[in-house]
């Protein structure tokens, strides 16, 4: 048993209570150790040994803001004291002046030029403090010439693979991790990192591996089982799949971090399960930061001024949907600011974009400065077209640089974050029963929240051979990334196949693994593995003329498609779509209704099976539905980006209305225009 070291009731001198204080502190009484060193101070304020052992003791506690006084105090009684300048970055680095600390840390290297542990030391807060400050060439040079210096260091090759990750790309940061761990096996935000590099470079399998690992040797750890889901669905390797994903959402419903939104998204069909997953994210992960900036106030300017922050004004599905947005924005109502948080890809898409709005690079840039930016060009609704997707910028809304900010497009769900105020839905996505599921307040669009770009033409010529089909059979496709496959879907394509003599169902896939997990599953259900067929990833212009090639897109569930259906659609060919409660399994319902083909929404599983079986056995049923969808292309909702704009543009106007108004956010739907009439040929 380990008894407390007592201090003497009646010490001779300082020395004596000084010892019994070093005492104290070595044997981690903390509280007992700051009493006694107290005690010396009182009766010699300027001993540097006291302020340096209350200040230690202290920083033990997290008491950073009270340690480094202490530790100014002693640095100014002993300057040439290596250690305590470690001592006092470090304290310094707790409350964020990391500025400041890199200058102690410089000192301490100089003080002892020989010590090689305070020189990396120096290094790494040097290239930490450029990467904070979104410098990420000197911070990569940093990193490079610590690891020169200092191969031995794990610390070195983790700070390296991480900007380089951000700069350079998954595969030098892949190397830069695997040396990490060679060094340092029990790094479990390495080993998460590393998996998450893996996801980047498509090695599905192995990051399910490194998960797994994660998961066993750290179960608690924050994140990690969803990141295993997330992998497994990736290759359909469904092994012990329920049994995952019980545990991530009774997690959820426990109140753990447990899965990050995104991959959640794609298995959880509970709307209530997603809103908790995202409130506990947005709390632990980009918690409110409105505090640090003066409060914003909308402008009182004639034109309201729009910025849109994405990671993806590129050739993305994203950009794919919103470009002709951007191009038909009113410029003599609006001003509009793309903050691009990616890169310039040098497609025609991008340089339409560039064409339509000036574009802001924000990546190299960190979240407060980007902040600024944001203010500087005055912006009074900021646009998040990420969410919890993709090349996201969350901290940057943390901070609340806009009057008004809104969750659109890149992400069907709620951010459950507080300064995001409105969500872009429409009626069929966020009915009114379930406003209660989503933080922010719900604008309604007309028809379908989701904008087209009427720009784009199908690729002539293409036939089945040149897309692999076998001519004469029915075509079931589903051109909807491979995560998005649960297996009770597939369970319903397979029967389809059995019931449909000499049909064939079409994936998209490129990935090896996935390919020989879903041939196994047919397999297994009793279907000839070569009546699955995979096409795999095409320009856009020949995806929409495979598309038109097929004869029916049955969609999946919970996530349905979303810029895969509207490409169905475009092209002609009808999807079949099964609608739940969740804003991802409501998207198909979504388009389907704007396209006006209401009768392909389902609501159950037995519905679905039955029209698919209905519309590949009735050959005369399903022509009528395609002749129908190519008649209302040129006039139906879906397609016309005018209207579309319009009203989106009236969503727009009336946030900024209750904003100048001094209203609070509140739900509001947006007036249907009427139909733009189809405009002649050029």
């Amino acid at each position: 048993m380990t008894r407390t070291p007592v201090v003497p009731s009646a010490p001779i001198d300082l020395a004596e209570l000084l010892a019994a204080a070093h005492t104290l502190h070595e044997a981690g009484c903390v509280a007992e150790a700051e009493r006694a060193y107290r005690s010396v101070l009182k009766r010699e304020p300027s001993s540097a040994p006291a302020l340096h052992g209350l200040a230690c003791v202290l920083a033990l506690q997290n008491r950073y803001a009270e340690a480094v006084p202490t530790f100014r105090r002693a640095v100014a009684a002993l300057p040439d004291h290596a250690q305590l300048h470690v001592d006092l970055a470090q304290a310094l680095r707790g409350v964020g002046l990391n500025e400041e600390a890199a200058v102690h840390f410089d000192r301490a290297a100089a003080l002892q030029p020989t010590d090689r542990h305070l020189d990396l030391l120096a290094r790494l807060q040097r290239a930490t403090l450029f990467d904070e400050q979104g410098n990420d060439d000197r911070a990569l040079a940093e990193f490079e010439d610590a690891v020169k210096h200092h191969p031995e260091s794990a610390d070195a090759w983790a700070g390296l693979g991480m900007v380089q990750l951000h700069m350079v790309g998954a595969a030098e940061a892949e190397a830069s991790f695997r040396r990490t761990l060679q060094l340092d096996p029990e790094r479990p935000d390495v080993i998460e990192r590393f998996g998450q590099v893996l996801q980047d470079l498509r090695q599905y399998e192995d990051a399910a591996l490194v998960f797994e690992r994660l998961m066993s040797r750290w179960p608690d750890r924050p994140l990690v089982p969803g990141r295993l889901m997330h992998s497994k669905m990736l290759t359909a390797d469904w092994t012990s799949l329920n049994i995952l994903q019980r545990r991530i959402e009774s997690g959820l419903a426990a109140g753990q971090m447990i899965t990050e939104p995104f991959g959640l998204q794609g298995y959880c069909a509970s709307p209530e399960l997603l809103l908790a997953g995202a409130k506990i994210n947005a709390a632990a992960r980009f918690p409110d930061r409105s505090a640090v900036l003066p409060i914003a106030t909308i402008g009182r300017g004639e034109k309201l001024r729009v910025g849109y922050v994405a990671g993806e004004f590129r050739n993305q599905a994203t950009s794919v949907l919103l470009t002709e947005v951007l191009e038909m924005h009113d410029k003599t109502r609006f001003d509009i600011v793309a903050f691009d948080n990616g890169w310039d890809d040098q497609s025609a898409l991008r340089r339409r974009i560039e064409a339509a709005v000036p574009i802001v690079p924000i990546r190299k840039i960190d979240n407060l400065a980007a902040a600024r930016l944001v203010r500087e060009h005055r912006i009074d609704i900021l646009v998040n077209l990420n969410g919890y997707f993709g090349l996201t910028r969350t901290p940057l809304f943390s901070l609340r640089p806009a009057a008004i900010q809104v969750n659109y497009l890149g992400f069907p769900g709620t951010i459950g974050a507080p300064y995001i105020d409105y969500i872009v839905a429409d009626a069929t996505v966020i009915p009114d029963d379930l406003h209660h599921c989503y933080t922010e307040k719900v604008v309604t669009l007309p028809d379908s929240y989701q904008p087209n770009d009427s720009q784009r033409r199908v690729a002539p010529g293409v036939t089945r051979a040149d897309a692999g089909l076998p001519e004469g059979a029915f075509v079931f496709c589903c051109m909807n990334n491979v995560y998005k496959i649960m297996p009770a879907m597939f369970d319903v394509w397979m029967r389809l196949l059995q019931r449909v003599p000499g049909s064939v169902l079409m994936l998209l896939s490129d990935v090896p693994e996935a390919q020989l997990n879903l041939h196994y599953e047919v397999k297994e259900r009793g279907v000839d593995p070569e009546r699955l067929l995979f096409g795999t990833p095409w320009a856009n212009e020949r995806h929409l003329a495979r598309l038109r090639l097929c004869d029916l897109f049955l969609d999946t569930w919970p996530y349905n498609a979303h810029t895969t259906g509207s490409d169905a659609l475009l092209a002609g060919l009808p999807v079949l779509t099964c609608m739940g409660r969740s804003f991802p399994s409501r998207v198909g319902a979504s388009l389907l209704r704007a396209a006006g083909l209401p009768e392909l929404v389902t609501q159950s599983f037995e519905a679905y099976e039955a029209m698919a079986l209905k519309l590949a056995t009735e050959p005369g049923t399903l022509a009528a539905l395609r002749k129908r969808l190519g008649e209302q292309l040129p006039t139906c909702a879906l397609y016309d980006t005018p209207r579309y704009t319009r009203h989106l543009e009236a969503a727009y106007e009336q946030m900024g209305a209750r904003a100048r108004a001094g209203l609070a956010p509140a739900a509001f739907a947006v007036a249907r225009e009427p139909i733009t009439p189809p405009q002649p040929p050029a």
